[in-house]
């Protein structure tokens, strides 16, 4: 048993390597599949023609490109990550004074995406089940409906107006302390929580419907034990597989959720990298929201081998 887990685990690993690995040449191919010349483009028609040779000599645009897709790795490993065209600043000093505050967004979204959408999702199942509140359940349905079909900048913008416009509760702008990241966590989880929380209600009527429920029940067990003990296991492992779904939403969520707060992440500073055509930093910047994904994703199956251990021998 033990041998066919780490054998399963050794395959995941792979896979992530392998997914990186694409990501990050898929990264490299975005500079060399710009028309035209990028630095060029980046500088503008005024920039001198000295000025654009010192520039691509800097970012080594001027060497063949084998060796620039092999100076790209090594500098992807070892932290080098090459310098803005626009400022000359290194861009791992970009990457480092943002990446917290993108960190704490993702984190606080996805905690809050999971746990609330199970919450509500088991609560409403469990009190809808067998037609029982057929208005509760349409009231469910309309409300998370509608949330999950809002655009995010929608709801970013009707959060600004209405919690810190008209109540004044919270901050509108800016990263100077816990409160400024909830607007912005908000805005980004809240279509996933509805979107997770709508599957899970149906999961939990199936569940329910079971029949190890019904010989639970038969037993005249407690519904406590039954819910906890027996149904919520296998709840969390459909709600975490399929909340592993929601992941990259988040993730590319903080793009626009860091643009309306104006919080100071690698998202705002991906938006001005491609406005600006900085297209080094936007290379490395769409590297890390992609890798993200994918190890996030990986950190969800360790988590489901945690709450069912048989999860972890199967191929997924």
């Amino acid at each position: 048993m033990h041998s066919i887990a780490l054998r399963t685990w050794l395959r995941r690993l792979v896979r992530l390597a392998i997914s990186l690995a694409a990501v990050l040449t898929l990264s490299f191919l975005m500079l060399q599949l710009i028309p035209g010349d990028p630095v060029r483009l980046a500088l503008g028609p005024d920039a001198t023609a000295e000025l654009v040779a010192e520039r691509r000599t800097q970012l080594g645009l001027d060497q063949p490109i084998l060796i620039q897709y092999f100076r790209y790795w090594g500098g992807v490993l070892t932290g080098n990550l090459g310098n803005s065209i626009i400022t000359g600043q290194p861009v791992a000093l970009i990457v480092a004074s943002r990446i917290g505050n993108t960190a704490v967004l993702v984190v606080v979204s996805l905690v809050a995406t999971m746990t609330l959408a199970i919450a509500i999702g088991v609560s409403v199942g469990i009190s809808t089940h067998s037609g029982r509140r057929p208005t509760l359940r349409f009231a469910f349905n309309s409300l998370t409906g509608l949330v999950g079909a809002l655009p995010e900048f929608l709801t970013a913008v009707l959060l600004v107006y209405v919690f810190a416009v008209s109540l004044r509760l919270l901050p509108v702008a800016g990263a100077k302390g816990p409160s400024s990241f909830v607007l912005p966590a908000t805005a980004i989880a809240l279509g996933s929580i509805a979107t997770l929380a709508r599957i899970v209600r149906s999961s939990t009527a199936a569940v329910l419907d079971e029949d190890y429920i019904l010989v639970a029940r038969s037993k005249r067990l407690p519904r406590r034990r039954i819910y906890l003990r027996h149904a919520l296991p296998n709840l969390l492992t459909a709600a975490l597989t399929l909340g592993g779904l929601q992941i990259g939403a988040i993730v590319t969520g903080t793009i626009v959720a860091e643009n309306v707060f104006a919080i100071p992440g690698i998202g705002t500073a991906l938006v001005n990298a491609l406005t600006s055509r900085d297209y080094p930093v936007a290379q490395i910047l769409m590297l890390i929201f992609a890798s993200a994904v994918l190890v996030l994703n990986v950190l969800v199956d360790v988590l489901l081998s945690i709450v069912n251990p048989r999860s972890a021998i199967k191929e997924t």
